[in-house]
């Protein structure tokens, strides 16, 4: 199932609350994620896209055999969740087995021919492989399935964002010594 498919079933706050782990996790804030998440699973203990985030903190880690422990007991569960085969994928692919990694890559497309990471993960195997035309063809396909889903907050402006203010100052100082040297 996709992960659509379970977040219809949460309350609106306890979706809003999932959401906000999800954005915490994909901003790189794992620690507060990790916090976060693991309140959250004292709620919702069985649901699963929380669980496959859960994983996917043990793999940041290095823990990879606590992530496939719980990885395996979703595929147990939901044996068609793309991110947890997905994410099992990952974890063969960084213990050197590519083979085994092309084939769960390729059984989450085959779960859910819409998740992007599943064929962006693959083209690059492809990719380091040498294989350029399966690569291409892959990363297309994660392109537009899209393999990444991190929001821009629309409520702040981006020239309020650090790195646009950083490049703003850059440039006014740029304009202030052209300044100085043309006068």
């Amino acid at each position: 199932m996709k992960e659509s498919y379970y977040t219809k079933q949460l309350s609106e706050e306890a979706a809003e609350f999932y959401q906000n782990c999800v954005d915490l996790l994909e901003k790189g804030k794992r620690k507060q994620a990790a916090a976060r998440l693991n309140n959250f699973l004292e709620e919702q203990s069985d649901f699963i896209p929380a669980l496959n985030k859960r994983a996917v903190l043990y793999i940041y880690e290095k823990d990879y055999a606590k992530a496939q422990d719980l990885l395996q007991s979703i595929l147990n569960k939901d044996p068609d969740y793309a991110p947890a085969l997905t994410n099992l994928g990952s974890i063969a692919k960084e213990l050197g087995n590519t083979h085994r990694a092309k084939e769960l890559y390729q059984q989450a497309i085959a779960s859910d021919d819409e998740y992007g990471p599943a064929y962006n993960n693959l083209g690059v195997i492809y990719r380091e492989e040498g294989d350029y035309n399966n690569s291409i063809k892959y990363l297309k396909k994660a392109r537009k399935r899209g393999s990444f889903s991190y929001q821009l907050n629309s409520d702040k402006p981006f020239y309020k964002d650090p790195g646009c203010l950083f490049i703003i100052f850059l440039l006014l100082i740029f304009i202030f010594i052209a300044y100085l040297i043309l006068n």
